[in-house]
C-alpha cells in the first residue's frame, strides 16, 4: 500500500465530519448543469457547447489551463456530433482567444460573421483578436456594430475600455469599465472581479494606489483568490503594505545583521475568511490520463524512447502532485529505459533533464548536476537545464554556483521575454534574494513569476507552487494577509494542494486559531502525511491544550520518517529538527544533523545542526554552526530565534537580546510555540539587563537562563 494513503481514512474521517460550507463559483455550478445536460443527452451538441463556455470561465476563474484543456475536449466532442453547429464554432474561437492563438481566432470569427453578419458575440470575438494582433481601427469598428447590436452590452464595453486604455484615455476606459460593472448581475463574481481588476490596473498606471486598493479589496471580497487580484496587489503593495509588520531587508553586506534599536513589533491579529470546503480535497488532473496514454503507448512500441520519457515526466509530476516517493521510482525506471534506448542525440534532452528533476525530489543533488549537464551537453538550445544546477547548488548551499548557473538563464533576444523564461528564471533567482536578506526583493520576483507563470498556462499544481513559495517569502516578511491570500490562490487553482493547506493552517494556528489550524492540517496530511506538517499538527494540539492527540501527532512523524529509504533520506533534517524541539532522541538528532551535513550545507542545514548541538549542551559549536547559518544574511525570523537562543546560553546576552528582537521584528507569529518563548525570553533577558544596570558593575561570571 502507497504511503499516502496508510492514514488517508483518518484524516477524511475528520474532513467529513468537520467539513466547511463549500463556496461553489458561477462557472462550477454552470460546470454542474453542463454536464447533468451532457449525462441526459449525450447526442445532442448543447450540452457541449454549454460545458466548454462554463469551463472557459472556470479557467477565468483560476488561471488554470486545465480547464482549457477540457473546453477543448467538449468542443471536439460536439463539433463530432455537429461539425457546422453555428454555437459550438462560436466558442471555438473564445478557446483560441483563450489560448491567445490570435490568427485562426480572427480568420474562424471572419468565416462566422460572413454566415451570420448581426451577431454581437461574434463582432466581439473578432475585435479581440484585432487587439490581440494590434490592429486597434479594426477592433473598434466591430465593437461598435456589437454596441450598436446590443447597447451597453458587457462584453462590447470591456472592448470599448480596452481600446480607450491603448488611446491613453484613462477616463474613458474607467468610464465603459464602470457602466460593465454596472450592467453585471451580482451573481457573476468573477466577471465582477475581473473588472475590479481592471480598473484597479487602470489606477495604478494612473499612480491612482489607494484607488487602486479600495477596488482590490472589493475584488477579494467577491471572490477570494481571484488570480489577477495578486499580480495586481504587487505594486500597490509597494507603496500600501498590507501588514504592517513587514521588516526591511537587510543586505548581507557592510550592514549589521541585526536591527539594533527597533523595539519586538506585536502580532496584529488578522481576519482569516473561511476556506471553502471544495478546495481542502483534491481533484483529478489530467495527468493520470497521460499516464495511461504513455503506457499504453509503450506496450504497443517498447522501442520507442520518446514514450518512455514522457511516461517517466508524467510519473515525475504524479510524484509533485501527491507526494508520493513510489512515483520517483517509477519515473526513473522509465526514464533509464528511455536512455538505454537512445542517449546521444538531442531527442533524449527531455529524459536528461526529466531525470535531473528526480534526482532533485530524491535530494541526489549531485547526481541531478551531473544528469542536467549531460542535457545541455546535447547541444539542444533549450537551456532550462541550468535552472536545475542552480537548484542543486542552491539546496547544498553553494549559493555563487547557483548564481552562475542562473545567470545562464538571462538570454537575450526575443526568447527572453517569452513567459515560460521568465518564470523559470525568476522563480529560481528570487531564492537567492531571499537567502542574501532582500526578502523584498524575492517578493518582487516571485511575483513576476507568478504572472509569467499564468500567462504560460502552466499546469495547475505548477503555478500553485509559485503562489505557495510566494506566500513562504510574504510570511516570511511578517505579511500575514498577504501570505494568505497567496495560499487561498494556490488553493483556488490547484484544491487540495498540500502544501498550501498546512500554509494556511500555519497561519491561523500561530494567531490562536486552533480549530481551524487543525481542520487544515489534517485536509494537508490527508494528502500527502509529511513529517513536518504532522509535527506542526502535534505543536498546535499542544498549544491548544490537547496533549493526548499531540503524543499521538509525534509517534506519527518518527513512523513516516523512517517507513523507507527514501523517506530517510528526505526527511533528515526534519526529523533532527522534530526531535531537538521536543526533547527526545538527542543524540539521534545530532547524528541526523551531521548526516545530512554530509550531503548539503546550506543555511537550513547549519541550522539544523546548531539547534541539535544546543539541544545537546555543545554551545560553543552550536554558536559556531550558527554563525554559518546567519552569515548570508536570511531575514528568518526562526534562525534568529535559534541565535538568540544559543547566545544566550553561551552567555552572549546582549546579542541574545538583539537576536530575539529581530526574529520578532522580522514576523511577530513566527512559531506557534517559539514565538511566545521568545517574547518570555526577551523579557527576560531585558529585565535582568535593567537590574544589572540599577546596580551597577559586578564582577564574576554571567548568569545563563
Amino acid at each position: 500500500m502507497k504511503l499516502t494513503f496508510t492514514i488517508l481514512f483518518v484524516a477524511v474521517s475528520v474532513l467529513q465530519g468537520n467539513a466547511q460550507v463549500a463556496r461553489v463559483t458561477p462557472a462550477e455550478q454552470r460546470i454542474a448543469a453542463a454536464r447533468q445536460q451532457v449525462a441526459s443527452d449525450p447526442k445532442g451538441p448543447e450540452g457541449y457547447n454549454n460545458l466548454a463556455l462554463a469551463l472557459l470561465s472556470r479557467a477565468q476563474e483560476t488561471g488554470s489551463s486545465d480547464y482549457d484543456r477540457q473546453a477543448a475536449e467538449a468542443v471536439a466532442a460536439g463539433l463530432d456530433l455537429a461539425p457546422k453547429d453555428f454555437q459550438l464554432r462560436k466558442t471555438h474561437v473564445a478557446l483560441l482567444l483563450d489560448e491567445r492563438d490570435f490568427v485562426r481566432a480572427r480568420d474562424e470569427a471572419r468565416e462566422l460573421k460572413q454566415r451570420t453578419p448581426d451577431d454581437a458575440i461574434v463582432r466581439g470575438y473578432l475585435a479581440r483578436a484585432y487587439i490581440g494582433l494590434g490592429n486597434y481601427d479594426d477592433a473598434v469598428e466591430s465593437a461598435q456594430w456589437m454596441l450598436n447590436l446590443q447597447p451597453f452590452n458587457v462584453p462590447g464595453l470591456l472592448i470599448a475600455a480596452d481600446v480607450r486604455q491603448h488611446d491613453g484615455d484613462a477616463a474613458g476606459a474607467l468610464e465603459a469599465l464602470d457602466r460593465a460593472y454596472a450592467e453585471t448581475s451580482p451573481d457573476e463574481t468573477g466577471e465582477l472581479a475581473s473588472i475590479a481588476n481592471h480598473i484597479a490596473a487602470i489606477d495604478i498606471d494612473s499612480g491612482k494606489l489607494d484607488a487602486a486598493s479600495q477596488m482590490l479589496q472589493r475584488a477579494d471580497e467577491l471572490f477570494p483568490g481571484y488570480p489577477e487580484t495578486i499580480k495586481n496587489r504587487a505594486p500597490v503593495g509597494a507603496a500600501h503594505p498590507a501588514s504592517e509588520s513587514a521588516a526591511p531587508s537587510v543586505p548581507a553586506e557592510n550592514q549589521p545583521r541585526i536591527e539594533q534599536t527597533a523595539p519586538a513589533a506585536k502580532v496584529t491579529p488578522v481576519v482569516f475568511s473561511p476556506v471553502p470546503s471544495a478546495w481542502l480535497i483534491p481533484r483529478a488532473t489530467g495527468t493520470e490520463r497521460v499516464i495511461q496514454t504513455m503506457q499504453s503507448r509503450v506496450q504497443r512500441a517498447p522501442k520507442d524512447p520518446v514514450a518512455y520519457s514522457s511516461l517517466g515526466a508524467a510519473f515525475f509530476q504524479r510524484a509533485r502532485e501527491t507526494g508520493d516517493v513510489e512515483d520517483f521510482q517509477l519515473a526513473e525506471q522509465a526514464l533509464n529505459k528511455s536512455l538505454a534506448l537512445n542517449n546521444a542525440d538531442f531527442s533524449a534532452e527531455p529524459a536528461y533533464s526529466t531525470m535531473a528533476e528526480v534526482c532533485m525530489g530524491e535530494h541526489r543533488f549531485s547526481d541531478a548536476i551531473s544528469y542536467a549537464q549531460k542535457a545541455l551537453g546535447l547541444g539542444s538550445g533549450d537551456l532550462s537545464s541550468f535552472a536545475i544546477v542552480g537548484d542543486a547548488n542552491a539546496d547544498m548551499g553553494e549559493y555563487e554556483r547557483a548564481a552562475i548557473a542562473y545567470s545562464r538563464l538571462d538570454i537575450s533576444g526575443e526568447s527572453a521575454a517569452q513567459p515560460r523564461n521568465v518564470y523559470v528564471r525568476d522563480s529560481r533567482t528570487s531564492y537567492l534574494k531571499f537567502v542574501s536578506g532582500d526578502t523584498p526583493g524575492a517578493i518582487r520576483l516571485m511575483q513576476t513569476a507568478v504572472a509569467a507563470g499564468t500567462e504560460a498556462r502552466l499546469p495547475p499544481e505548477n503555478l500553485a507552487w509559485l503562489y505557495y513559495e510566494l506566500g513562504e517569502y510574504e510570511f516570511q516578511a511578517g505579511d500575514i494577509g498577504a501570505a494568505n491570500h497567496a495560499y487561498l490562490t494556490a488553493l483556488n487553482i490547484h484544491p487540495g494542494d498540500y502544501r498550501a493547506l498546512a500554509g494556511l493552517g500555519r497561519l491561523r494556528g500561530n494567531q490562536g486559531r486552533y480549530d481551524e489550524a487543525i481542520k487544515l492540517y489534517q485536509s494537508a496530511i490527508a494528502v500527502v502525511p509529511m513529517p513536518l506538517y504532522v509535527a506542526e499538527l502535534g505543536d498546535v494540539y499542544n498549544k491548544a491544550g490537547n496533549l493526548a492527540e499531540a503524543k499521538k501527532q509525534y509517534q506519527l512523524v518518527e513512523y513516516i520518517g523512517m517507513l523507507g529509504h527514501i523517506n530517510q533520506v528526505l526527511h533528515n533534517r526534519d526529523l533532527a529538527l522534530f526531535y531537538a524541539d521536543h526533547d527526545i532522541k538527542l543524540d539521534e538528532a545530532l547524528a541526523l544533523a551531521h548526516k545530512e551535513f554530509e550531503v548539503r550545507h546550506d543555511i537550513y542545514t547549519w541550522d539544523a545542526l546548531a539547534w541539535t548541538l544546543y539541544k545537546n549542551g555543545k554551545y560553543q559549536e552550536a554558536s559556531d554552526a550558527m554563525e554559518h547559518a546567519l552569515r548570508p544574511g536570511t531575514r528568518d525570523a526562526l534562525l534568529f530565534f535559534h541565535a538568540g537562543m544559543i547566545a544566550g546560553r553561551s552567555g552572549q546576552k546582549s546579542q541574545a537580546r538583539e537576536e530575539l528582537k529581530a526574529a520578532l521584528n522580522i514576523n511577530p507569529g513566527f512559531h506557534v510555540i517559539y514565538a511566545g518563548v521568545a517574547r518570555r525570553q526577551l523579557e527576560a533577558l531585558d529585565n535582568e539587563a535593567a537590574l544589572t544596570a540599577s546596580q551597577g558593575p559586578k564582577d564574576g561570571p554571567n548568569h545563563v537562563p
